[in-house]
C-alpha cells in the first residue's frame, strides 16, 4: 500500500487531497450537438417533426436528468473520499491535538503517514453509499487499546510514554459457525532487552546512537489466541463477505509470529494487514522526526549522531484508533465497544 505523509500544515490536507477528486465534472452537462437529432434522420412535415421534436426533448431531458444523477452520486462519492482520507488531518488541524506536530526548534515533529486510497480496486461496497457489504454471520471487528502518547514536543511524548509505555491491537474474525480473536504480542525482554531498556542502557554505554535500538528486530514474538484479557479503549466492527473471511482467516494460519518490531511486524500491523484482506485501506502509522540530543534534568543526553535514525516511522494504536473512530462517524463499519464488553462479563 503506497502511503504518503501528511504535510505540517496539516488543515489544509483536506483541500490538497480534494485537488486530486473529480471535481471537474459539470452539475448540468451539456448535451453532445448531435443528441437533439437522436439516432435516426428527422423526419419530413410539420405534424411529424413537432412530434418528433418533442419526444426528442423529451429524451433530452431524461437523458440529462439521467447524467445530473450520476455526477451528483460521483460528487457524492468524491466528497465522501475527501472526508475518509483527511479525517486524521482534520483533527490535527485541533490547537490540543496530540497527534500532530510542526517542526519543533529542537528538531522534534510528528505526523500521520496518510493513505492514496480508502479501499481496494476489489473491495466489496454498496453500489449506492459505497460502505462495505458482506454474507450474513461474517465480520471482522479491529480493537485497539490506545496509549495516548503526546507527541505535541519531546518532553510531552517522553512523559506521556513514561505514564503508559504500551498500547495494542487485535481483531475478531466471525462466521456463522466460529468466533476467532487474534492478536500479536512480543518485547517481552526474554534474550534482548526490551526496546525502552535498551536505549536507556545504550545512553549509559556512551553509544553515538542510543535510539538505534528501535531499529532492532525482536525475536520473541508470538501469536496471542482467544480473549487476552485486555479492556479495548474502541472497538470498531465491518461486514465482510465468506471469500475475505478465507483469505483473512489463511493469512492469520500461514503468517509467521517469532519476529516482533517497532518499524514493522507489530501488533498493528498484523491488524493492518488482515484490514486490507477485506479490502480496507487504515491509516494507522506515525513519523516522528527526532532532535539529535534532548536536555532530560539538566544533563544533554544524545539521542542520535547518525542522519539515518532521524527519521522514525512506525505503527501505532494511537493513529489506528483515531482513523477507527473517524470511519465509524461516517458509516463506514460501526464501533461495537459495548457488545464486545457485554460478552466479556
Amino acid at each position: 500500500m503506497n502511503v504518503r505523509p501528511y504535510r505540517h500544515e496539516c488543515g489544509l490536507m483536506a483541500l490538497w487531497l480534494a485537488s486530486f477528486l473529480p471535481w471537474g465534472y459539470t452539475l448540468y452537462p451539456e448535451a453532445h450537438p448531435w443528441s437533439l437529432f437522436g439516432s435516426g434522420r428527422p423526419s419530413h412535415g410539420r405534424a411529424s417533426g413537432v412530434a418528433s421534436r418533442g419526444s426528442r426533448a423529451a429524451g433530452l431531458m431524461d437523458s440529462t436528468q439521467m447524467n445530473t444523477k450520476a455526477t451528483a452520486r460521483r460528487r457524492r462519492r468524491g466528497l465522501l473520499a475527501a472526508i475518509l482520507l483527511s479525517g486524521i488531518a482534520a483533527g490535527c488541524a485541533h490547537p490540543t491535538s496530540r497527534l500532530c506536530a510542526a517542526m519543533q526548534p529542537d528538531g522534534w515533529s510528528a505526523q500521520p503517514i496518510g493513505i492514496v486510497s480508502r479501499f481496494a480496486p476489489d473491495a466489496d461496497l454498496d453500489p449506492a453509499a459505497q460502505t462495505p457489504v458482506g454474507d450474513e454471520g461474517y465480520r471482522l471487528s479491529i480493537l485497539t487499546v490506545a496509549a495516548h502518547w503526546d507527541y505535541r514536543d519531546t518532553m510531552s511524548f517522553l512523559a506521556s510514554f513514561a505514564q503508559r509505555p504500551w498500547g495494542h491491537s487485535w481483531i475478531v474474525l466471525e462466521s456463522p459457525q466460529h468466533r476467532l480473536e487474534y492478536g500479536l504480542s512480543g518485547n517481552f525482554g526474554r534474550t534482548k532487552l526490551r526496546y525502552h531498556e535498551g536505549v536507556i542502557q545504550r545512553i549509559r554505554d556512551g553509544d553515538p546512537n542510543p535510539i538505534g535500538y528501535l531499529w532492532e528486530t525482536m525475536p520473541d514474538g508470538q501469536r496471542e489466541i482467544g480473549r487476552s484479557g485486555r479492556t479495548p479503549s474502541f472497538v470498531w466492527r465491518m461486514p465482510i463477505t465468506r471469500r475475505r473471511h478465507q483469505r483473512i482467516y489463511e493469512f492469520l494460519m500461514q503468517r509467521k509470529y517469532d519476529r516482533f518490531g517497532i518499524r514493522s511486524d507489530n501488533c498493528t500491523d498484523m491488524v493492518v494487514e488482515a484490514a486490507a484482506l477485506a479490502g480496507l485501506h487504515l491509516i494507522h502509522r506515525m513519523r516522528l522526526t527526532l532532535p539529535p540530543e534532548v536536555n532530560l534534568h539538566g544533563r544533554t543526553l544524545r539521542v542520535w549522531t547518525d542522519p539515518k535514525y532521524r527519521i522514525l516511522e512506525f505503527s501505532t494504536p494511537d493513529v489506528l484508533e483515531v482513523d477507527l473512530r473517524h470511519l465509524a462517524q461516517f458509516g463506514i463499519g460501526s464501533e461495537a465497544t459495548e457488545s464486545y464488553l457485554a460478552g466479556k462479563r
